[in-house]
């Protein structure tokens, strides 16, 4: 794992340097090094470095990274290459309890983040949990590829969405506050979020890393994990528990992120193999990095205009999400019938 990780590593610090050389004003790496270690307090470049540029490198980090590893358990345990907390709903949901929060209820955009975080928790958890009830229906029917459950996912988090910017319309100004996060916004206004918030997305990895080598004989079949002496439903409930904590963590700081936790996992899986207690260190790592260099994209491409992080991620992650559906479902399908 070694090779994977030091190419992660490059990969994340790369994006890392970019995000803090370019912007509005490019700087010199050198004038960044003494910006961030020598800084002088009446120097306008030192002062964006230190107040913009690193809240943004730590909240992309953090959203990476979370999403990333959410993603690789979540294709794990279901067996499912389309498997994300975009996909089953816990992007939307989370999205969703907030908005509810904000306008049913009165709460503040700018809220305290624990409440937003609360909110952000129950509507992650709501919306796999339906996901999950939902994609039943069909597994009885007979479903072994598994598109019930992503199919479920997809319309579940189009309903939420739909929902939450019904309720912003009934309130243009709140509409206003909400409509950047909604995008997924990497913002250095959020870094009071990241401050209070990162312990659960940093105990939700410890989590999954913990149980990497349990969830992985999970993910081979009940027998094999019960064979090894791993407690099936105990592991089960609490990898997916620890997903939707960190998951919900990075909505309720910076809006839903979206198609991390789909790409990361494939991007990763070829080098490092299924074993997660393997995969999970570099998908953190390579997730981090991914959300770095979209962030730094997404301030770049259009310039001088700028697109919200997530707004990028949307698309690129499309053009993949594209990919692996047919690599996964078209191609497999026309091999079955050819066979």
């Amino acid at each position: 794992m070694t090779g994977p990780l030091v190419f992660a590593l490059v990969f994340m610090v790369s994006g890392l340097l970019a995000n803090l050389c370019f912007g509005a004003q490019n700087m010199a790496p050198a004038d960044v090094f003494v910006a961030l270690f020598s800084p002088n307090p009446d120097n306008y470049e030192h002062f964006v470095v230190q107040t913009q540029r690193m809240p943004r490198i730590w909240i992309a980090v953090y959203t990476g990274g979370v999403m990333a590893i959410g993603g690789a358990v979540l294709q794990s345990l279901s067996r499912n290459p389309m498997a994300s907390p975009q996909i089953l709903g816990i992007n939307a949901g989370a999205s969703l309890f907030v908005v509810v929060g904000v306008v049913l209820f009165g709460l503040s955009p700018h809220t305290a983040p624990g409440v937003q975080a609360g909110l952000a928790l129950l509507g992650g958890l709501a919306g796999f949990v339906g996901c999950v009830l939902v994609a039943r229906v069909t597994a009885e029917s007979g479903d072994p590829r598994g598109l019930g459950l992503v199919l479920s996912g997809v319309i579940l988090s189009a309903l939420f969405s739909g929902v939450a910017n019904t309720l912003l319309l009934t309130d243009p100004h709140v509409r206003a506050e909400l409509l950047n996060w909604l995008a997924g916004n990497i913002n250095h206004v959020y870094a009071d979020r990241l401050y209070h918030l990162w312990w659960l997305g940093a105990g939700s990895t410890l989590v999954l890393l913990f149980l990497a080598r349990a969830l992985t004989l999970v993910s081979l079949g009940r027998d094999t994990a019960a064979s090894a002496g791993v407690a099936i439903l105990p592991v089960t409930y609490l990898g997916l528990a620890a997903v939707v904590v960190g998951a919900s963590s990075a909505v309720a700081i910076c809006g839903p992120v979206g198609f991390i936790g789909l790409v990361v996992p494939h991007m990763v899986r070829p080098f490092t193999g299924n074993l997660l207690s393997r995969q999970l260190p570099v998908c953190a790592v390579v997730g981090a990095g991914v959300c770095l260099w979209a962030d730094v994209a997404a301030r770049l491409v259009f310039k001088p205009y700028v697109l919200h992080t997530g707004v990028m991620m949307d698309l690129l992650g499309g053009v993949v999400f594209v990919w692996i559906v047919r690599r996964h479902y078209f191609q497999s399908r026309n091999s079955e019938r050819a066979g």
